[in-house]
């Protein structure tokens, strides 16, 4: 009988840290879960996982920095986002976006090899009326959609670009693909991509599920992050995929009951109190931070 493996999805904000400030013994639990992963090699693959839309994922691992998880812990490699999701979407269909994100997220589009010379870059200080015919066939020939967190991109000039792209007036044959890094409200009383997601799919009459959402707990976002864990012609399904997560809803909803991972709430973060039992899907483990999930995983699973 071969060895179990793992696949281990991490949430960051309010499961590893809190604002800046790690949880309850997070870094060294990071550190015994790396010692295993050495000792164990080929078994133990990580992921941290985000719905940021804002920034690139060098500009979170920074953040990660200054909360105490050093280069030994975290690297860049390690890092997956809704932002990663989208790009390896973009580049595994061929497409060429019309991006509405901000400054720091689009850099990561531009980064690619692969995608960056297919993308058109809104920009906040362009109008799309006095741009160079050029540039208005860029944007025309636009085959996607790309909308993440990004409110001075949310002007009627861009978000008339976006209307008439996926309406077909600009003649495109095959729909274009409305693709969302996540449907995310934000911070409160400010509005996040999901409303101006939703009034694009109203206005063009499209149904909210031919929308491609690439953040968690979305199924795109999971099977984007778990094929970029595994090796050339292994499938998920050879492996325990675990995901771990402060809030049931945007860390263990949907997405991941529908492919069956291993769902590890943490009552810290957004948990409130009787998270652990409601639902029609509650979590397979519930832990009182991640350290002593760690602890509990290192001891029962990897021996």
């Amino acid at each position: 009988m071969k060895p179990a493996k793992y696949n281990i999805l991490i949430d960051l904000n309010g499961t590893c840290h809190i604002g800046d400030k790690p949880t309850l013994g997070a870094v060294e639990a990071m550190r015994k879960l790396r010692a295993a992963q050495q000792k164990y090699q080929g078994r133990l693959n990580i992921r941290f996982c985000s719905n940021t839309s804002k920034e690139s994922s060098q500009s979170l691992l920074s953040r990660l920095r200054r909360v105490g998880f050093g280069a030994d812990l975290v690297t860049a490699h390690d890092v997956f986002t809704s932002l990663d999701a989208a790009i390896r979407l973009v580049s595994r269909r061929g497409l060429r976006p019309l991006l509405l994100l901000s400054q720091s997220a689009q850099s990561s589009f531009r980064a690619n090899a692969d995608i960056g010379e297919r993308c058109f870059f809104a920009d906040p200080e362009l109008d799309p009326a006095k741009m160079s015919d050029n540039e208005k066939s860029q944007l025309r020939s636009c085959t996607a959609v790309v909308i993440g967190l990004c409110p001075e991109l949310m002007t009627q000039r861009w978000l008339d670009e976006c209307f008439r792209l996926l309406s077909g007036e600009y003649g495109r044959m095959k729909s274009v693909a409305l693709i969302a890094t996540h449907r995310g409200e934000g911070e409160a009383l400010s509005l996040g991509p999901g409303a101006f997601v939703a009034a694009l799919e109203a206005a063009c009459h499209r149904d909210a599920s031919s929308t491609t959402v690439c953040g968690k707990p979305s199924e795109a976002f999971l099977q984007e992050c778990i094929a970029g864990m595994i090796r050339d012609g292994e499938s998920m399904n050879e492996y325990t995929n675990i995901i771990i997560g402060d809030d049931l809803d945007a860390d263990l909803g949907k997405g991941t009951c529908q492919l069956g991972l291993h769902r590890v709430l943490v009552r810290t973060g957004k948990f409130r109190d009787g998270d652990d039992e409601r639902g029609e899907n509650p979590a397979d483990e519930a832990h009182d931070n991640f350290a002593s999930w760690v602890d509990t995983f290192v001891c029962n699973e990897l021996r």
